[in-house]
């Protein structure tokens, strides 16, 4: 089959959405389908600046012929230059949705007589999923949804969605009364009508997909929509790691924040949780490695309770292995919100893989996962207390830091096995409709 994916993240930026996709595609391609994306050139990591922005015409769209593990072909759309604040972000997502529809519709490049056979949107960004509904009707073919998080519910928690960010800024008090709830209720209309149109989707967390089939029924109001379930699996990149064995006599508890330090994770809980096991004489010892719209907020809340707190920078994760080496355990973190019960953090599965201790701050599915396979300990989220009671127990009984096997075993078999197989059920039922079509 051709298969046009339209994203706003695509390699050779590493991050999630990135090396989700870099996997899958190779899966598609293995398996004899061609693909073609339509995404912006990587940005979203970098500082560009307006006048750097005008200058290299990065408003503008262009061909790449990608090389290495994958050979899919890449139309380049423009963009608007991205940032940390929320509007800032808004206003990027938008420009590169409209970039997106331009050049589906004028169908530069190699898309001049292309016509796939699949669409496929991956979300976030949310405004991918209505330009992926119009490209599906620009080319008369189904379309996918990709829903790496429990959208569109999350929009109902945009009240909270800066609570780790400090104090507000005068813009986002204008704006977070009418701009932002006009928009979020657009925004929710236009991804469920998105969705209920959809004729599949993806999901990474069990949970997620089973409240989608009874929210998106099909026309006969049974809820049998097709959606099959491809885990956030994907390959690490953590090259030689050997868990060691630290000595018992310790007299620090070493955990390890690896990841996206947002608005969504809240790791002001972890601060007060170090400070709460401070006072009570426990000594735990915060690295948080990454970068995020919530860093520099954390750094002064830990300089301000004076907690034991490294910051470095976002490093490739091939990288991680001192890090790893480093932590006695790593933590999963997540806030509050309901719908992130209905979510698995990505860096539970890479956790699992190499066998390091989880300090599991979730609820829902992640928790499930972590409890189920061994794979270290969970606390509810925003607990802070419950939090530095469990740190003080693994540091008076460090053979709790010692994690099952299961965990690593059940991650490969998802990877190799069952997310393949799910990924690859679902787009050959869409060329055996075409087969069926063609000979009718």
């Amino acid at each position: 089959m051709n298969i046009l994916v339209i994203s706003q993240y695509w390699a050779p930026e590493n991050g999630v959405p990135q090396r989700r996709w870099t996997w899958l595609t190779e899966i598609l391609e293995r398996a004899g389908h061609n693909v073609t994306v339509i995404a912006p050139p990587p940005h979203y990591n970098q500082d560009v600046g307006l006048k750097d922005w005008l200058s290299d015409s990065s408003f503008c769209s262009t061909v790449e012929q990608r090389s290495g593990n994958t050979a899919e072909t890449i139309v380049r759309t423009g963009f608007f230059p991205s940032g940390r604040s929320l509007s800032r972000r808004i206003v990027n997502q938008a420009a590169v949705a409209g970039a997106g529809l331009w050049v589906v519709f004028r169908r530069p490049g190699p898309l001049k007589d292309f016509n796939p056979d699949l669409v496929i949107g991956t979300v976030p960004a949310l405004p991918t999923a209505v330009v992926t509904y119009l490209a599906s009707r620009r080319f008369r073919a189904p379309y996918i949804v990709d829903l790496r998080d429990a959208w569109p519910d999350l929009i109902r928690e945009s009240e909270r969605w800066n609570s780790s960010m400090g104090k507000p800024s005068l813009r986002e008090r204008i704006l977070r009364h009418g701009p932002l709830q006009s928009l979020g209720w657009i925004t929710t209309r236009t991804l469920n009508f998105s969705l209920r149109r959809a004729n599949g989707i993806l999901v990474t967390a069990s949970r997620l997909g089973e409240s989608l089939k009874v929210r998106y029924p099909n026309a006969s109001g049974k809820p049998s929509k097709m959606i099959a379930l491809v885990r956030n699996v994907f390959p690490i990149q953590v090259e030689g790691f050997k868990k060691e064995v630290h000595s018992a006599e310790r007299v620090e508890l070493r955990v390890l924040y690896a990841g996206t330090i947002g608005r969504a994770q809240n790791l002001a809980n972890a601060v007060h949780a170090a400070k709460i096991a401070k006072d009570r004489g426990v000594n735990v010892r915060l690295r948080f490695v990454g970068t995020g719209a919530a860093c520099q907020e954390l750094a002064k809340l830990a300089r301000k309770n004076q907690v034991e707190a490294e910051f470095s920078s976002r490093i490739e994760p091939e990288n991680l292995t001192e890090h790893y080496r480093w932590a006695d355990t790593a933590l999963v973190h997540l806030t509050d919100w309901k719908p992130l019960e209905n979510a698995v953090p990505s860096k539970t599965y890479e956790l699992m893989s190499i066998g390091l201790h989880i300090s599991a701050v979730v609820s829902g599915e992640a928790a499930e996962l972590v409890e189920l396979h061994q794979a270290g300990h969970t606390v509810p989220p925003e607990s802070p207390a419950e939090l530095a009671r469990m740190w003080e127990t693994l540091l008076e009984d460090p053979k709790l830091l010692e994690v099952s096997a299961n965990g690593a075993m059940w991650v490969e078999k998802q990877r190799t096995i069952a997310s393949p197989r799910e990924l690859l059920r679902l787009i050959e039922s869409f060329d055996n409709r075409n087969a069926t079509k063609a000979n009718s």
